[in-house]
Parts: structure tokens; sequence; C-alpha cells
């Protein structure tokens, strides 16, 4: 089975996991990406890793670094800097590097600068 056409294929469309060989199934990043796409391939996947918290839906739709469709690392911080209250960011989206940058206030988290990046993005779709 080649690994990366099944993973194009569950980032088209997660229930595709169905289709691959059982070591794929057994693939966390593969599954991952399957349950990016539909949280109902879960239950597709290996037994182990269906005991897995950090792959349930409920997991991977709050994780604001999770933007379907890119594997992790989801983006690479090209610039960050901080001046007058405010801390300005350049990154480069999943695999295909699309650039995106902006400024929020300097209290912002971690958490915040990837539910805004990951808003930007869906929004760009």
């Amino acid at each position: 089975a080649d690994r990366e056409l099944v993973l194009e294929a569950v980032r088209q469309n997660g229930n595709a996991l169905h289709f691959a060989a059982e070591p794929l199934k057994a693939d966390r990043e593969l599954v991952l990406e399957a349950v990016r796409q539909n949280g109902n391939a879960l239950a597709i996947a290996a037994e182990p890793l269906k005991a897995d918290p950090l792959l349930s839906p409920d997991a991977v739709a709050i994780n604001p670094f999770a933007v379907q469709g890119s594997k992790s690392p989801v983006c690479t911080v090209l610039e960050l800097s901080s001046s007058e209250g405010r801390f300005t960011f350049r990154v480069a989206l999943g695999l295909g590097g699309q650039e995106l940058h902006g400024d929020l206030p300097h209290f912002t988290t971690l958490g915040d600068l990837g539910r805004h990046i990951r808003a930007s993005a869906l929004d760009q779709e």
C-alpha cells in the first residue's frame, strides 16, 4: 500500500481509511488526517488508536493548529516580533508554504495565535 497515496485520499475523504491496508489503519498520522476530515473515521482505525484521546474528534476539533488538510507541522513561523503593545507574525501554512501575516495584541497566547491562523486559513479556502 502506498502510504502517500492513502494520506492524500484521507485528506479528501476521511472514510477512505476504510480501504487502507491494516498497517496503515494503525498509522497515527494517517488516522489523524482522516479524523480531521471526518470525525467518524476514528471508528475505522486500528483498535489501539481508537482509545488515543488526542485522536478523538473533539480533541482534533479544538486543536487550534489542526488545519484540515495539512500535516504537522501545519505552519512554520517565519517572523515574530513585538513592539508598541502588539506582536507581528508571518507564518507559512502547511506544505504549500502559503504565507499569512498580521499582528495581534501583546497579551495574545500561543493558542490565540493558533486559532487566528486556523480561522484565517479557513477563510482563504
